[in-house]
């Protein structure tokens, strides 16, 4: 049965959570490992770019990328279940240090199909190190703070991963490799990791010992193991419903980056480069919902938080569309598009940010408070899966439809997809009170 934790009566705000030493150390240390994730992929791409020439032999190397989500998604929560999550963490960050530099090792040593072969290899083991350690992590934030601060936690923890993003892919990657060069770029991601295993060292995680399993009839065990973390999902409405809004707001923001560079030409008549910057809005959104959720978040119930966000990014996606519509029917190539779409523009990117992150932040908290500790790492893999996964067809779908029936519809298209997501959250909301 599902539990709330009683919110606190004070103290629950950013400052709070941040008391938690341990918690300081695992957000540093994330700090410097998701910057360094979001940055891996964009140095490994330039890497391949520079040997090959060829964007087809560049698509196989994101393909090696993407292919462990699939093949290893559902044995992680199983290995996440069995051992500590701070033993994994620090697996896999001082891993990744030593995976990591051979790419500098066989930049140097090996030639032609070798060397493209090597990267394809490690590429594929990058990723299936950060399939272990991205749900161990979120795993690992429950048992670091108050049950009446998980909310807080997970706010604090999603802007971390979008300001990872920008550091990462903005300025990590780009300037140690116009800097140093491709191996800089692997020396300094390197010793990232280093630092964010340095940083997990001094985390101290009250967990659980795992519970032992015997040895024998190993493959029936994993089985049943993973038949009970899939059971519990099927289960639980108010987990489930979470973890397909989880999906779906993942969905969404892929949609969002490939429709941008249309929206960018043929709306607002810029350059995409250029219309980025109009975007900017989105990451004060997400700062202000972060800080509200710390001091006010947890005075609501999970489920209206989520139906909340859904509803704003709705009002956003209408807005959206509408500016698309008038914008269409302009014609050229302006040097900036008039003032009032610029404010248009940016107050529904201000909107998008506050309902997306309102949406997603409360949706994770879900799932890591109603799932027993004991499954919670199969439950989080499981949800890692479905994102990467079940979101990506109906994100090339929907994107695809774009050129085919116009940006204008399928916007509108989008906000009845996020107005029905908050209904179901409501509805779900209502009939799992007091459960």
């Amino acid at each position: 049965m599902s539990t709330y934790p009683p919110p606190p009566s004070e103290g629950n705000n950013i400052s709070a959570v941040f008391q938690s030493r341990d918690f300081s150390l695992l957000w540093a240390s994330q700090v410097f490992g998701q910057s360094a994730q979001n940055a891996i992929l964009f140095v490994q791409t330039a890497m391949v770019e520079g040997l090959t020439r060829s964007s087809g032999l560049v698509g196989i190397m994101v393909v090696m990328y993407y292919l462990p989500p699939i093949l290893f998604g559902l044995l992680s929560g199983l290995v996440i279940d069995r051992y500590r999550k701070k033993s994994i963490l620090l697996f896999c960050n001082v891993s990744r240090v030593f995976v990591v530099a051979s790419f500098i090792f066989f930049h140097h040593y090996a030639h032609g199909a070798a060397m493209l072969t090597a990267v394809y290899a490690l590429s594929f083991l990058l990723s299936t190190i950060g399939q272990l350690s991205d749900p161990a992590e979120a795993a690992a934030v429950p048992l670091l703070v108050p049950p009446g601060l998980l909310l807080t936690a997970n706010s604090v923890f999603h802007l971390l991963f979008n300001v990872a993003q920008i550091i990462g892919i903005l300025f990590l990657a780009p300037l140690s490799v116009r800097l140093a060069g491709v191996d800089g770029g692997f020396a300094v991601i390197s010793v990232s990791y280093l630092v964010t295993a340095a940083l997990i060292w001094f985390v101290s995680v009250d967990e659980p010992r795992p519970a032992r399993r015997a040895a024998t009839n190993i493959l029936p065990q994993l089985w049943e193991e993973l038949k009970e973390g899939w059971g519990f999902i099927a289960g639980s409405r108010s987990v489930f419903a979470a973890i397909c809004q989880h999906a779906l707001v993942t969905m969404l923001t892929m949609i969002l980056v490939t429709l941008l560079p249309g929206f960018a030409t043929r709306v607002l008549h810029m350059q995409p480069v250029d219309a980025v910057y109009m975007f900017a809005s989105v990451g004060v959104g997400m700062l202000g919902v972060t800080l509200w959720t710390s001091q006010a978040g947890h005075r609501f119930r999970r489920e209206s938080l989520v139906a909340a966000g859904f509803l704003i990014t709705t009002v956003s996606f209408v807005g959206f569309a509408f500016i698309t519509w008038s914008g269409e029917t302009a014609t050229g190539l302006a040097a900036a598009p008039p003032a009032q779409v610029i404010v248009q523009v940016a107050v529904m990117a201000l909107l998008l940010g506050i309902g997306m992150t309102m949406a997603v932040v409360p949706a994770q908290t879900i799932v890591q408070e109603r799932t027993p500790h004991a499954i919670r790492g199969r439950v989080i893999a499981a949800q890692f899966i479905f994102i990467n996964f079940v979101g990506l067809v109906p994100m090339l779908v929907i994107s695809g439809m774009a050129d085919l029936i116009g940006i204008p519809k399928v916007m509108l298209g989008l906000s009845a997809l996020t107005l029905a997501s908050a209904l179901l959250s409501l509805y779900v909301g209502r009939n799992t009170r007091g459960m």
